[in-house]
């Protein structure tokens, strides 16, 4: 499966940092971890600062997955409304989830000044707007969920800088980075440790699982042995997930040449509506709009070429249109990329952290839907305590069987 198509801007805007070997003889480690995307590197960075003999396995090229087409917005909400949440998880676990994403942002940020402030991070205000009057009861409902749950929330029925009906600013609860910037810069600082090692062009291949380990062959017909292994590629675990719970989108994202006027503008804030599909909004340190949403269900459609093609030309026009009606004070800002990624969500749109049934020693990390990097580092923080047989509450609300699939 091609995980992105296009134009795609983190990777045209940087240079590869670093390549990495591909593995050449059999090797022994604590945790193998699958999957060489910003998900690998956070589960990764945990678990070595736990003194764990650490290896990671990327089948391509590290960092040029789901990685580098995502849009790096990072906001505390989910995709699902905490007011629906608490409905299906209840009023504590929903507000958990929501204060575990909060602090998943300050941990990047930590992380960020550990590698020298490489990645463009920067904390933002987060805005969750509509611009549809039918859509402000709505609204309203969520701004007082979220207020009696604590978070330092306005509500606003103006910006100076788009056009809104109405929204929530909750102050500090968001940030941007550059997503391939991130990882690139986060395995080139593990893979100075002494125990972490990193390997590219290497597919992980029949997996059996032992009493007290996990045995694997590679591509290239090399053996690995673990003590215990970690999926961090969604795609890849897909086929060892008994439970259907999971469904794949495209995903498409429209990337502005850098505009003068946003100088004079608020950008201090990411952002994304209401509606369905969603947009999401974020600004770069270089004056751009990045603008991504009008996701579709994977289809036979979008695995033909020529289909692909006038499919997400039609969804870039839409996201084009949408961006010149939000920023009414910014005339026709002109198109510099445009790419399309493919991702996977749940049916709650929560992430997957556990160990995978009938597969001992096996677990995943997989940041489904659109808090994809906040949820590897929520993984990353459970998953360095399950390795060594420490379940927490937390991980309970992450399981592959949790109540809200199953009810």
């Amino acid at each position: 499966m091609q995980l992105t198509n296009g134009n795609v801007f983190w990777t045209k805007k940087n240079e590869i940092k670093n390549t990495y070997p591909y593995l050449t003889k059999d090797i022994s480690c604590d945790v193998l971890i699958v999957g060489g995307g910003i998900t690998g590197a956070i589960t990764a960075y945990y678990l070595a600062k736990e003194g764990m003999n650490v290896v990671v396995m990327e089948k391509n090229i590290i960092g040029y997955g789901s990685t580098s087409a995502c849009t790096a917005l990072l906001e505390y909400s989910v995709d699902i409304d905490l007011y629906k949440l608490e409905k299906i998880l209840g009023n504590h676990n929903s507000k958990r989830i929501y204060q575990l994403c909060l602090d998943a942002i300050t941990d990047i940020e930590n992380i960020d000044k550990e590698l020298g402030k490489k990645s463009d991070f920067r904390k933002r205000d987060s805005m969750y707007f509509t611009n549809k009057l039918m859509q402000k009861g709505s609204m309203v409902k969520e701004y007082e969920t979220r207020k009696k749950a604590g978070f330092d929330v306005n509500f606003i029925e103006q910006n100076g800088t788009i056009n809104i009906n109405c929204g929530i600013l909750t102050k500090n609860s968001g940030a941007e980075m550059d997503p391939y910037k991130f990882t690139s810069e986060l395995f080139d600082y593990l893979n100075k440790l002494d125990n972490v090692r990193v390997f590219e062009s290497t597919e992980v291949k029949d997996i059996k699982c032992n009493y007290d380990n996990v045995v694997c062959n590679t591509n290239n017909k090399f053996k690995i042995k673990a003590n215990k292994l970690i999926f961090a590629s969604g795609f890849e675990a897909l086929q060892h997930i008994k439970t259907n719970i999971v469904s794949l989108y495209k995903t498409f994202c429209i990337t502005t040449k850098p505009i003068l006027q946003l100088n004079k503008l608020d950008t201090s804030f990411v952002m994304r509506d209401m509606c369905e599909p969603y947009h999401y909004i974020r600004f770069t340190k270089d004056n751009r709009i990045i603008f991504g949403g009008e996701d579709i269900k994977m289809s036979s459609k979008l695995s033909d070429e020529n289909s692909l093609k006038n499919i997400s030309k039609d969804k870039y026009a839409k996201l084009s249109a949408s961006l010149n009606k939000l920023f009414h004070n910014i005339d026709n800002p002109e198109i510099g990329y445009s790419f399309n990624g493919t991702f996977a969500n749940t049916l709650d749109t929560l992430p997957i952290i556990d160990e995978i049934e009938d597969m001992p020693n096996c677990f995943c990390n997989l940041g489904y839907g659109a808090n994809g990097i906040l949820y590897s580092v929520i993984g990353g923080k459970i998953l360095k305590d399950a390795v060594k047989g420490l379940y927490t509450k937390d991980m309970k609300m992450f399981s592959i069987k949790r109540n809200s699939w199953l009810n």
